[in-house]
């Protein structure tokens, strides 16, 4: 039950979430100024997580030797 529930957890968190905030956007149910702070907050996150997830890639490339000769 509770691999279950983390199923259903992930579920919501990346499917229904996201869609509500699209359909919420596209039926101008969402005030402008929550759908500019909702596209900032998503420009920011991928950013920091494409630059991230770089800077680790590199770190551990220099940690284990990978380049030495």
């Amino acid at each position: 039950m509770n691999n279950f529930m983390k199923m259903l957890g992930v579920i919501v968190v990346t499917v229904v979430l996201p869609l509500a905030v699209l359909l919420g956007i596209w039926a101008d149910i969402l005030p402008q100024s929550v759908q500019i702070g909702i596209a900032l907050f998503a420009v920011a996150f991928s950013v920091v997580y494409i630059i991230g997830g770089n800077v680790y890639l590199m770190w551990s490339d220099i940690k284990t030797g990978r380049y030495k000769k």
